[in-house]
């Protein structure tokens, strides 16, 4: 009959690792007991302590390399993905008044020359599209304001610019008009013989031949001539009278003349 095998002991693992590692340390106490109780140097003491001390943390990483695994970490940094979003920016737009030199109703606008200018008030006669007839004679009046910082002398002057002058020609004043003041000018003139709407534009001059301030004008209606044979015509609603044309047809009268009659005759 066999007998069981007794199990052989089994040492632990590194064991003889860790003898080493203690006979180290065994030693380097030695070391130091021997160092104090020699003669010496104290520098060649503390360098064999330094040696036996590195010699065991030597040791002791060797052991720990050998029996232990060593994890390994990776570390790694997400980057988060950056998106550009576009963000839309409201516009703003300014829109910059413009500024607006619109002169009086029936003007328009030549401006200030040097101390000269005059502003358009109203219109004294015929205002826009007053009706007039060939051929009438039309004394057109405006009144004016000086604006400016010059006396109007009887050297300044009405002058036509564009339009129809409509026979008018260039006036003088016929009196000094202070800054400030209002006066009325009249230029004459004759309307055409065509009918239609007729304008002329004028302005200011003064005694050097400078246009300045704002234009005037006059704006007629010639109303047309009347010619021909005016037929007349019945008013609106009257009964208009349709002659009767009678014709006569004469008519056969039948005459019925009686025919003889024979009367027999007897002979004796």
């Amino acid at each position: 009959m066999l007998k069981p095998m007794k199990p052989k002991p089994v040492l632990p693992k590194n064991f003889f690792l860790w003898l080493l590692v203690g006979l180290l340390i065994l030693s380097g106490i030695i070391t130091l007991i021997a160092a104090f109780n020699g003669g010496e140097d104290g520098a060649d003491e503390v360098n064999a302590v330094y040696t036996n001390a590195a010699a065991t943390l030597a040791a002791q990483q060797w052991t720990l390399g050998s029996s232990t695994p060593t994890a390994t970490f990776t570390s790694f940094t997400q980057t988060p993905n950056a998106t550009s979003t576009a963000i839309a920016s409201p516009t703003l737009s300014l829109i910059q008044p413009v500024a607006s030199n619109t002169a009086a109703a029936g003007s328009g606008s030549s401006g200030a020359v040097g101390c000269n200018n005059s502003q358009f008030i109203t219109d004294v006669t015929f205002p826009d599209n007053t009706v007039v007839t060939p051929g009438q004679a039309i004394a057109k009046t405006w009144r004016l304001q000086n604006t400016g910082t010059c006396p109007w002398t009887p050297s300044y002057k009405v002058t036509f610019i564009s339009g129809n002058a409509m026979g008018g020609v260039t006036t003088a004043l016929t009196t000094t008009v202070q800054p400030g003041q209002s006066a009325d000018i009249t230029v004459n003139m004759i309307a055409p013989a065509s009918a239609g709407d007729v304008s002329g534009t004028w302005i200011l001059t003064n005694e050097s031949g400078q246009n300045f301030g704002t234009t005037f004008y006059i704006l007629v209606k010639v109303a047309g001539a009347t010619t021909g044979t005016v037929t007349p015509t019945a008013p609106s609603g009257t009964d208009t009278a349709t002659p009767t044309v009678t014709v006569s047809i004469p008519t056969a009268t039948e005459t019925t003349t009686p025919l003889p009659t024979e009367t027999p005759t007897s002979t004796p």
